[in-house]
């Protein structure tokens, strides 16, 4: 969705700045998002309130919001789909496996 989404906007994101965690990765406050996604991401909240205040600091507490209600759809959508056994098309998994290598991902079982 990340990289549809990007070039939609027309501000194609850099997979592989996203994978390594250099830079913004092409997007604007790119850094300051990935912090803070990976503070959500590691449950940690003293690094989460640090992203946070940088975030609205440099942006504005809408902006935050916005990345946060981002998050949690995301956060929602995965509980939504493992509570009720949703499948990925056999089709897709090239392309999910390829994605999460480059990122860096654990594929779960």
């Amino acid at each position: 969705m990340l990289s549809w989404s990007s070039h939609q906007d027309g501000t194609p994101a850099d997979v592989d700045a996203l994978a390594s965690g250099d830079g913004d990765a092409g997007l604007p406050h790119g850094a300051l998002l990935m912090a803070f996604a990976e503070a959500i991401a590691q449950w940690d909240d003293d690094a989460l309130a640090i992203a946070r205040e940088a975030l609205v600091e440099a942006t504005s507490e809408a902006f935050m919001i916005d990345a946060a209600a981002v998050a949690a759809n995301f956060e929602m959508m995965t509980r939504v789909a493992d509570g009720t056994g949703a499948q990925h098309a056999p089709e897709a998994m090239a392309d999910r496996t390829a994605l999460a290598a480059r990122l860096g991902m654990v594929e779960r079982p």
